[in-house]
């Protein structure tokens, strides 16, 4: 069996001795087909006992034993450590507790804020009682075209990896994260849910619109969620609810106005339609830079040649979301 000496660089913190965290390297012999998981297990077994760390199904289900690896938010009992090896093509791993909470001890993270931001916001089914029958003896009944709306998004497992990789969590204390923000669309576009579309004013007290789209949260679900996808579509549930009345909102209006217009986005009303008053005199500057360079266009634009067909196909796109 193909087996290799790793260098496992560990990142430790115990609180109550230790006044910063430190790295600690420890060499296993490593034979393929094992996880980052069983290395941790196999350190602590027979060279460090007080490693701590959490696991408990080993099955890519509990998501308890997420950590970073080489900077990337994984569940430790599923990924390959070769694979990790073959990737960064080095024979080093460094293992860290994953970011945005605080560190209790070693690879163990505090889950309780991100956790209690998440019941605040109502992740659970409030039934309807024009859908929900009153008693267990009869169906309530969710059909496949209904289901398909939300289906993905019952897969998360609570790992945080999304949570812990996401740049606003760490600029914005008020802001939901992925998510709880992803669960909260769940539930909008559960036909058997009492809130449905109200659930939307639930994402915009915890600033969705703050979401910078980067597909952190995408990339490191190790369900292959994409949260992110939750939250455009809760944004888009909180115009269709009628709250368009802030910046966000008035954004996506304004793109999509343009579209219609012209077929092209029109850079130079986009801050107007936004913000008003306030985002031309934001965007002053680089706009009076963009002007002197000939890089403005007017703010009069003409239609593109397919531009019929491009409404017809916005259009159409909209019907069947």
């Amino acid at each position: 069996m193909e087996k290799r000496e790793v260098t496992f660089r560990i990142k430790r913190f115990n609180p109550k001795k230790d006044k910063e965290p430190y790295y600690q390297e420890f060499k296993v012999t490593v034979y393929k087909g094992m996880t980052v998981l069983e290395v941790l297990q196999t350190i602590k077994d027979t060279l460090d006992p007080t490693l701590a760390f959490r696991a408990f199904c080993r099955s890519a289900i509990c998501g308890s034993c997420a950590v970073r690896v080489n900077g990337f938010p994984k569940l430790a009992c599923k990924t390959q450590v070769f694979n990790e090896l073959d990737k960064f093509q080095t024979d080093t791993l460094t293992i860290e507790p994953i970011g945005n909470m605080e560190v209790i001890r070693d690879l163990i993270v505090d889950w309780t804020p991100s956790i209690e931001k998440m019941k605040a916001m109502k992740p659970y089914l409030i039934p309807d009682p024009e859908v929900v029958p009153p008693t267990p003896d009869e169906e309530s009944k969710v059909y496949p075209e209904e289901l398909k709306k939300f289906d993905k998004f019952t897969d998360c497992i609570l790992c945080t990896s999304c949570y812990s990789a996401c740049p606003m969590v760490e600029l914005d204390d008020n802001y939901g994260g992925p998510f709880p923000l992803a669960r909260v669309y769940r539930f909008a576009v559960d036909p058997r849910d009492a809130l449905k579309k109200e659930r939307a004013k639930i994402g915009f007290a915890y600033d969705m619109w703050n979401c910078v789209r980067c597909q952190m949260c995408a990339d490191v679900c190790p369900k292959h969620v994409g949260p992110v996808d939750g939250i455009m579509k809760l944004r888009g549930l909180s115009i269709e609810a009628g709250m368009k009345d802030n910046p966000g909102a008035r954004h996506v209006m304004a793109f999509y106005k343009s579209l219609l217009e012209s077929g092209m986005l029109n850079e130079v009303l986009l801050p107007l339609r936004s913000k008003g008053i306030k985002g031309i005199l934001e965007n002053l500057p680089i706009g009076i830079r963009m002007i002197l360079k000939g890089k403005a266009h007017s703010p009069i634009m003409r239609p593109i040649a397919e531009h019929e067909t491009l409404v017809k196909v916005m259009k159409a796109a909209m019907e069947v979301e």
